[in-house]
């Protein structure tokens, strides 16, 4: 029998949980948060200007991705979900970056037309195709593939996309010696020292007196203790001159510490801050790429935090929403600059299960405290200071993190059926093979756009795994949903999901589920509004009441 919530999503904790559990959400992405930025402006060759155009982007990247997660909370999915960079949009940059070698280092003084350039194309391309995520979402297909795509499909998917990031990982860890301290102490806090518990001493007001409490320090926050452990080596190395001048693990390089006396203690990231987009057809493919990848990654993801969440199966409507709202946050994400698509963050999903609360609300206040810290312009300039050899070591671990979560969905496939093994293993295998084989030997038709933008897609390996992963796993016989990996909750029967229930397969195993109300309902006021206007229903992303439900509500 599964262990009981501490808190389920529907309720609303004190304001001391919502504070407490809100900011360990918001803490426990804060390494995902910050590595985009510094990959980013890696890709944009702004030579001695990449700092200051970190500021910019870590900035922007905490605002749009804790808009993102309210509105996804709020009106999308109505789980507790925690949005960040998704990492499904590296791909297409690295690619980008491959076809267009920077000719300046780090130092040099690169003419911000020629950085910013780059920001455009890239900019304006990842704005274009997030309108896949909401046509996928609105037109209701992304119900549709939820019923197509298994783990199956998302185990490969995810571990070539890990296999994707590894020369980038090797290239941070290759930066200086101190790479490796980073990716031994991230491991020691959040392997071996994840259940120890540290004791804390504090005044209860109540009892008058000082009391103490054990809490998972390591566990809960190993990222940020981990980087910020480092990062004071960094610094003791810097003021002792142990580490050469301009070295990769110095806190005080002149264009650091100028951008963090120049920067404005608040900021408000503004649309389009390199001005107007352009359109790379090239990278615009590769990014519709990875829409169409991150949507296979987030309907599993949803899944899992529904499990974790002691709730059914998401609905067709609740599925549909949830991918359009990653296209609004994804918009957001693009228009402030962010060169990357918003995703459901599977380190979140994994803190649920620890902590058992899946409260809407904690998650919601993450959100707001991500906004506030984007707002404060010094925690970004301070946060860009961060030594880039650093990153190699929080990189590692995060990916590490994506390779877990898509091995664990083997526990739902029959892994005896041959069948199973074969199509997990050909898809693997061809979403290696293709794109070093086209890395070799370039696509060559006459036509530069053409040849352009068709390297660029046959060089992204989980485009390519997914692709086949989904094939064969909808045409070639011999199993069951329930084999294949599709399983629903045993729950109490939902009224907002009779057509989706009616309709669905047996399978095998399943989970339990709280017997409390839907979390996919929206509030009563917005239930009116649907049985006052019985023609909202035929939009794919709201709920459909049955005629009982709709009947009794009336009276």
């Amino acid at each position: 029998m599964a262990e009981p919530l501490h808190l389920g999503v529907n309720d609303v904790p004190s304001i001391k949980g919502i504070l407490g559990f809100g900011f360990q959400q918001a803490m426990l992405c804060m390494s995902g948060l910050l590595v985009y930025p510094f990959l980013i402006s890696n890709c944009a060759c702004a030579g001695a200007a990449a700092v200051q155009l970190r500021v910019q982007l870590i900035s922007a990247t905490f605002v749009s991705c804790g808009i993102a997660t309210i509105f996804q909370t709020t009106f999308g999915l109505r789980l507790s979900v925690l949005h960040g960079p998704a990492m499904a949009f590296l791909p297409p940059l690295f690619a980008y970056k491959t076809q267009n070698l920077c000719p300046y280092t780090e130092h040099d003084e690169v003419p911000p037309e020629f950085w910013m350039e780059r920001m455009r194309e890239i900019q304006g391309s990842l704005l274009l195709a997030c309108f896949v995520f909401i046509l996928v979402g609105m037109t209701g297909i992304a119900g549709h593939l939820s019923k197509l795509i298994g783990p199956i499909t998302i185990v490969p998917l995810m571990l070539l996309l890990t296999t994707s990031i590894v020369p980038t990982i090797e290239e941070k860890l290759s930066l200086h010696w101190i790479s490796m301290v980073m990716l031994l102490v991230v491991v020691m806090m959040a392997v071996y020292l994840e259940n120890t518990r540290v004791p804390f001493y504090y005044y209860n007001t109540e009892k008058k007196q000082i009391v103490s409490t054990k809490v998972r320090l390591f566990g809960q926050f190993p990222y940020l203790l981990s980087m910020l452990f480092v990062w004071f080596i960094c610094f003791i190395m810097t003021i002792t001159d142990l580490e050469p001048y301009n070295g990769a693990a110095r806190t005080d390089n002149n264009v650091t510490m100028m951008v963090l006396r120049e920067s404005p203690w608040f900021q408000v990231p503004l649309p389009f801050p390199f001005g107007i987009p352009k359109i790379s057809a090239g990278i615009f493919f590769g990014y519709i790429a990875s829409v169409l990848a991150s949507i296979i990654e987030n309907i599993g993801s949803y899944d899992l935090l529904a499990r974790t969440s002691q709730q059914k199966p998401p609905p067709k409507d609740a599925i549909n929403r949830a991918i359009a709202m990653e296209g609004v946050g994804s918009l957001i994400a693009a228009v402030t600059g962010v060169s990357s698509g918003v995703t459901t963050y599977a380190e979140n999903i994994a803190l649920i299960h620890i902590t058992k609360v899946a409260s809407r609300a904690t998650m919601q206040f993450a959100g707001f405290i991500l906004i506030m810290l984007g707002l404060f312009s010094k925690f970004a300039a301070i946060l860009a200071s961060i030594p880039d050899a650093l990153v190699g070591g929080l990189l590692t671990m995060g990916i590490s993190m994506i390779g877990g979560v898509a091995m664990s969905n083997l526990q739902m496939i029959d892994l005896n059926l041959c069948r199973n093994l074969s199509i997990m293993g050909l898809s693997l295998l061809l979403g290696l093979i293709v794109p070093l084989h086209f890395e070799k030997h370039p696509v060559n038709t006459g036509h530069f756009e053409i040849d352009h933008i068709l390297n660029m897609l046959l060089n992204i390996k989980m485009l390519v795994g997914g692709v086949v992963a989904t094939f064969l796993d909808n045409t070639v016989p011999g199993a069951t949903r329930a084999q294949r990996g599709f399983r629903e909750h045993h729950r109490v029967p939902s009224e907002s999901d009779v057509s989706t229930s009616n309709s669905s397969e047996t399978s095998g195993a399943s989970f339990e589920v709280l017997p409390s109300s839907d979390a996919y309902t929206f509030p009563e006021v917005f239930q009116r509004l649907l049985r006052a206007f019985p023609v909202l229903q035929l939009l794919p992303i709201l709920p459909k009441l049955s005629k009982s439900q709709f009947k009794t509500n009336r009276v």
